[in-house]
């Protein structure tokens, strides 16, 4: 009986020890700079961005167990800026010996894949800062952008045979579908910066892109390619029955609703299998995050559920559901204590009676800088006299001193506070933060008035914050 009951034991153990995958390590050696602290990030999904503190020799190390090849990042901000990329397979043992700027080496179980990743970064990286939409003709600026990606995928096809064949496969996946999904959003953005029509901005071939996805569900455990299939390709697909029904110059009229539904539509027509379900709650899980009112879209969760969504999916998108009905205008908002930064607790109640215009943001969020610099200045100027009106930011940065260098940098003036975590931070999760910037507006009676508020630099914003002034 003994006997059974251990090896019942040893296999629980090994159940438990196997799900976590294997240990692995990193030590950073920061060659002689006086850091005090580095924070590091991994994109499994599972470890939530950690700041590292210096043993007793200046030694930084970190340990976790990782189930399968990742990517992340180490990061200081003091006495110099700089990060280092890295990918992480279960079981390495690296060495990071760098002073964050020139001189950066690697030994140990993971070298090669470390020492190939800096290299690719810092190509695409030289490649990428050449481009300037401002500065060259829209033709010049795509086959510039098509080159830097040709570039990176020839570089890593050239390292093959350094490196992990996981790694390859990774690194190549994640490369080669983040430059389409770019290729699919770039011309619409590029349309709206540069004040042209859709139509006007489209590169030649744009609409033949489909032909470059391949359609894998054996794909759906690259981060990369997941996110394409959620996000991109739903938006292209979008932008392809808009041209086949000659109205492609629409799509920045069209409202959020009607932009989902046609997306919806259209992955339920070309798609199928898990990668179809995939897309399908991507569309869904979206409309809930951003719906002013999501009351009107509930009856989506019982149609993706129709449409094949895993009971798994489903469940998730109740989740995001019942949360955003906490959000709706005229419910209370999430209660919430931050520091601002002389250290001084704040939270909502400090300014009852008052109208609250709260910017979601990050120092490394450009269109959140954007807004800050041109959109911010011009909307506090209008309300410079009124006593009722407080601009509130909340910023999900991991790193304090870039979040203190963002606002001394754009001068941005209101009350700050600091959220750290990124769109996991407890404030981000409470408010259902999925993307930044995000703006809401409080009411006088301290309930929502707009959850999924315009931005600073809209005009209808300033009519908005008068209205929650008028209302008592």
């Amino acid at each position: 009986m003994k006997k059974i009951a251990t090896l019942i034991f040893l296999f629980v153990y090994v159940s438990i020890v196997w799900g976590q995958g294997k240990k692995t390590r990193i030590r950073i050696d920061v060659n002689h700079l006086k850091v005090d602290s580095m924070w590091i990030s991994l994109e499994d999904g599972k470890t939530e961005p950690k700041t590292l503190k210096p043993d007793a020799t200046g030694l930084f190390e970190f340990s976790t167990f990782v189930e399968r090849g990742t990517d992340g990042r180490i990061s200081i901000d003091n006495p110099v800026k700089g990060s280092i990329p890295l990918y992480l397979e279960p079981g390495d043992d690296l060495l990071i010996r760098t002073d964050f700027k020139d001189n950066t080496s690697f030994s140990g179980k993971g070298e090669e894949n470390a020492a190939i990743l800096k290299e690719l970064m810092d190509l695409y990286l030289t490649n990428y800062n050449k481009l300037d939409a401002t500065k060259m003709p829209l033709n010049v600026l795509y086959e510039q952008n098509e080159q830097m990606n040709k570039a990176n995928l020839d570089f890593l096809d050239n390292n093959k045979s350094k490196v992990s064949k996981n790694f390859y496969d990774h690194q190549r996946t994640k490369f080669y579908y983040e430059a389409l999904g770019m290729d699919i959003i770039m011309p619409y953005l590029l349309s709206q910066g540069l004040n042209k029509k859709f139509s006007e901005a489209l590169p030649p071939g744009y609409m033949d892109l489909m032909k470059k996805v391949n359609l894998s569900d054996a794909l759906l455990t690259n981060d990369a390619y997941s996110r394409f299939v959620r996000g991109a390709l739903p938006v292209f697909l979008r932008f392809r029955h808009l041209n086949q029904l000659g109205r492609l110059d629409s799509a920045s009229t069209l409202t959020e609703a009607e932009k989902r539904k046609i997306e919806y539509e259209q992955v339920k027509e070309h798609l199928s299998g898990k990668t179809r379900a995939l897309a399908l709650f991507g569309i869904v899980n979206n409309i809930l995050l951003t719906a002013k009112d999501v009351n009107q879209y509930k009856s989506y969760i019982q149609q993706f559920a129709a449409d094949g969504g895993s009971q798994e999916q489903v469940a998730e998108l109740q989740s995001v559901y019942d949360q955003a009905l906490k959000l709706t205008a005229g419910a209370e908002p999430p209660p919430f204590t931050l520091n601002d930064l002389n250290g001084k607790q704040v939270s909502l109640k400090d300014f009852a009676g008052k109208v609250i215009y709260i910017d979601f943001w990050a120092s490394w969020c450009s269109p959140c800088r954007y807004e800050m610099k041109n959109g911010s200045p011009k909307l506090h100027a209008r309300f410079a006299d009124n006593k009722d009106v407080i601009f509130l930011y909340v910023s999900i940065d991991d790193s304090e001193d870039k979040w203190r260098q963002a606002i001394k940098e754009d001068q941005i003036e209101g009350v700050h506070l600091l959220s750290k975590g990124g769109i996991k931070s407890v404030v981000a999760k409470a408010f259902n933060i999925s993307g930044i910037p995000r703006y809401v507006i409080i009411g006088r009676d301290g309930k929502i008035v707009d959850n999924d508020a315009p931005r600073p630099s809209e005009d209808i914003t300033y009519d908005k914050i008068i209205d929650a002034l008028k209302s008592e």
